[in-house]
């Protein structure tokens, strides 16, 4: 990481991988861009445990907003 205050976005088409390392407390997730390339993700298992907690809840947000779309409403403000 640098000192850049620019935020850094990073696009992903899919999961090949994800194993542990450091005796199982980091988990090393390979994602493949849209380029091609490969990007390891190194994530401290309590960070995982959080990450995880937050894409479900973004997940079902989601899924009530296309549900909500497709039904032709506008989902409320927040929850």
């Amino acid at each position: 990481m640098t000192d850049d205050a620019r935020p850094r976005v990073l696009s992903i088409t899919s999961i090949t991988a994800v194993s542990t390392i450091d005796g199982g407390d980091t988990l090393a997730a390979e994602v493949s861009g849209p380029d091609g390339g490969t990007v390891f993700l190194l994530i401290p298992l309590g960070t995982a445990g959080a990450l995880i907690t937050h894409l479900t809840d973004a997940a079902e947000r989601g899924a009530r907003e296309r549900r909500l779309h497709s039904q032709g409403r506008r989902p409320a403000a927040e929850d």
